[in-house]
């Protein structure tokens, strides 16, 4: 188990890393001094590493939980069928426009980032302590909150992908690459 939250934590670290390149990637791009207080430039790519780390944080929580009964993995799905229409939401409140010449997207900031990142950390930390529990209603309410950030965290990168695609006339899944 040891091994496995190390090798977690250094992929985790690994892509904060390459977060944090493309984060700077986008500031130094030169519209960003053109930008709406709250809006950001952030490259395309970097949209797809937050759903990729999301599961990284819970995934292995999530897939114990999942693997408890029937009931926890369709608990689970319908934490991810909450979390649909709120990454569509996010994604439509969100995106301003897309930026093709550096494969980037025009973003609004929302408080929502910020609660979901903490959402993550606080189900993390609060895992041992329902384990300990071991009520069933607690370990079902487990299933559906880590579930929801996935699937949100999923939906608002396949939808800014859509909209930044039909900005750019590309078509679909084409050029994520950047």
């Amino acid at each position: 188990m040891k091994s496995e939250n190390s090798a977690q934590l250094v992929i985790l670290l690994v892509l904060l890393l390459i977060s944090s390149s493309l984060v700077r990637k986008g500031r130094a791009d030169p519209l960003s001094s053109t930008l709406q207080p709250r809006q950001r430039i952030r490259p395309l790519t970097l949209e797809w590493l937050d759903p990729v780390m999301a599961i990284i944080v819970v995934g292995p929580v999530l897939a114990h939980e999942l693997n408890l009964s029937a009931w926890h993995m369709l608990t689970g799905l319908a934490g991810v069928s909450l979390g649909i229409p709120i990454g569509l939401l996010r994604s439509r409140v969100q995106f301003v426009r897309a930026v093709p010449t550096s494969k980037s997207v025009v973003l609004t900031r929302s408080r929502a980032e910020y609660l979901l990142v903490i959402l993550l950390a606080v189900l993390r930390t609060a895992e041992n302590t329902i384990r300990q529990n071991h009520s069933t209603l607690l370990t079902l309410l487990l299933a559906a909150l880590l579930s929801l950030p996935v699937g949100e965290s999923i939906t608002r990168s396949i939808s800014i992908t859509s909209k930044y695609q039909s900005s750019v006339g590309e078509s679909p899944m084409h050029g994520l690459s950047a």
